[in-house]
C-alpha cells in the first residue's frame, strides 16, 4: 500500500500538467490500428465540438501509400486542440500538422460520427518523416512535452518515442500486419 501511495505521488502531479502515456511499440500500434498510411498533410481546419467544450482540428491527408488496410486517396484525421476565433486549446503531445508535412500514421475510426480517423495512441501513432541531405528518410514519434510511464520501474520520463529509418518502420509494420 505504501508503494502504491508513493507511486501515485510521483505520477499524479505529472498527469495533472502533461500528457502521460504507457509506451507502445510499432507492433502494438499496428495491431490496434485499422489503417497505417504514409501521407502528406494537405489542409487543416479547426472547429468547436457541438457542446462548445473542445476544439478539434481536422487535417486532410493525401495518402501516398497504404501499409495496412484500404485507404482512399484522401483521408481526414481528427485531433484534439486547435484555434478557433482567437481561442487556442493545446494538448501536450498532440502535434498539429502543417501543410506539406509528411507522416506515417497509425489510425482507427473515430468514436464520433464525423467520418474522421484518429491517431492510435495519441502521439504514438504519428511518425513524422524527415529527409537527410544524403537522401535517407527517418521517422520519429517522440514528443518532448509528453511523458511516458514505465510500469516496470514506476518511473515517469520525457517521451522520446521511436526514431528509425523509414524502411525499418515499414518492415516492422508489414511483419506485424501479417500476424
Amino acid at each position: 500500500m505504501r508503494r502504491l501511495a508513493y507511486l501515485l505521488s510521483l505520477v499524479v502531479p505529472t498527469l495533472l500538467f502533461a500528457t502521460t502515456v504507457v509506451p507502445m511499440g510499432v507492433e502494438t500500434l499496428t495491431r490496434m490500428s485499422t489503417n497505417v498510411v504514409e501521407g502528406r498533410a494537405v489542409d487543416s481546419t479547426s472547429q468547436w465540438n457541438p457542446e462548445h467544450t473542445f476544439i478539434f482540428t481536422y487535417t486532410h491527408f493525401e495518402v501516398r501509400r497504404a501499409l495496412k488496410g484500404q485507404a482512399p486517396n484522401t483521408i481526414m484525421v481528427r485531433q484534439i486542440g486547435g484555434t478557433v476565433d482567437g481561442i487556442t486549446q493545446k494538448v501536450a503531445g498532440v502535434r498539429q500538422w502543417r501543410q506539406g508535412e509528411e507522416a506515417v500514421l497509425f489510425l482507427q475510426p473515430s468514436s464520433l460520427p464525423d467520418g474522421a480517423l484518429v491517431v492510435t495512441g495519441l502521439m504514438q501513432g504519428n511518425f513524422q518523416m524527415r529527409r537527410t541531405p544524403a537522401g535517407q528518410t527517418y521517422v520519429s514519434n517522440g514528443m518532448p512535452e509528453a511523458f511516458e510511464y514505465q510500469a516496470a520501474t514506476g518511473g515517469v520520463s520525457s517521451y522520446r518515442g521511436n526514431t528509425m529509418r523509414l524502411e525499418e518502420l515499414e518492415s516492422r509494420i508489414q511483419k506485424a500486419a501479417e500476424k
